[in-house]
């Protein structure tokens, strides 16, 4: 998974069901703003501070997130979740 700037966001292993994309995520490669937005992401899930929530899932969109799926062209990503705590990841695909 990449940025609109072809930059890594995280190596993943993912299954479809029902148009939705989850699995597993590896953040290793990730430039450390990356992982700092999405450990935000989390801690403020995980805090239930959902007020806060918005405001992160903004910048998380101005990404422009790609699936880069093998042989195949990229996908654009909408609703992307990643919990670097768990290395779990969501997505959809449009």
């Amino acid at each position: 998974m990449v940025d609109a700037q072809g930059n890594l966001i995280g190596m993943v292993r993912v299954s479809a069901e029902g148009g939705l994309w989850s699995g597993e995520i590896d953040l290793s490669g990730s430039a450390p703003s990356i992982v700092s937005l999405f450990t935000r992401f989390e801690q403020l899930v995980n805090g239930q501070m959902l007020s806060l929530v918005d405001a992160v899932e903004t910048e998380i969109s101005q990404l422009g997130a790609q699936f880069l799926v093998a042989d195949e062209e990229a996908l654009p990503v909408e609703d992307l979740q990643i919990y670097p705590a768990q290395r779990e990841v969501s997505f959809r695909t449009t």
